[in-house]
């Protein structure tokens, strides 16, 4: 009886380090390809960007590719992409703060469709429905408006301001 316990024991062991592994991975991925999209959406409505920073605490790395500065943080659960704000209107900046929930939804429907239609089993299922359904949480808590302590806007917070901006009829002037 005592060794069975013991089986047990190793069994849920590795399974919180899987869904610590999986889970860390998910948000990483989802971070990344949120900020990937939101330098996406920029470009379409010619914002240059000048920086993306992944994550929180301790920089770990960085590097310039092009005009853009990238760098990476100790902890990853967050992240924010930094442009020129006089080239930025309203509608513009609204956009671009839509770019990285698009991408969060489409990876996010796209995983979900993959797992439904074509049932992947072991690691791989278990890490694309930990994807799937962190990039739409990423998304929905993105669309939530507040404003940081450091004057940062959250994407919710922009596209809000587009809004009463075009419904005082001064949305794309500004």
């Amino acid at each position: 009886m005592k060794q069975s316990f013991a089986i047990w024991e190793l069994i849920v062991r590795g399974l919180e380090a899987s869904l610590t592994v999986r889970g860390m991975l998910a948000i990483f991925t989802g971070v990344v390809l949120h900020e990937l999209g939101h330098i996406l959406f920029g470009r379409l409505v010619r914002i240059p960007i000048t920086g993306v920073v992944i994550g929180e605490g301790r920089r770990l790395c960085g590097w310039r590719m092009g005009a853009i500065t990238f760098t990476i943080h100790a902890i990853p659960t967050s992240g924010y992409v930094e442009h020129a704000e006089y080239h930025a209107t309203p509608l513009r900046s609204a956009v671009v703060a839509a770019g990285g929930i698009v991408v969060n939804v489409a990876v996010g429907i796209a995983c979900l469709a993959f797992c439904l239609a074509a049932e992947p089993v072991g690691w791989v299922g278990k890490m694309l429905w930990a994807i799937a359904l962190t990039h739409l949480a990423l998304a929905a808590m993105s669309l939530a408006p507040r404003q940081y302590k450091d004057g940062n806007k959250s994407d919710g917070l922009l596209l809000l301001e587009a809004w009463r901006g075009f419904e005082r009829g001064n949305g794309s002037t500004r």
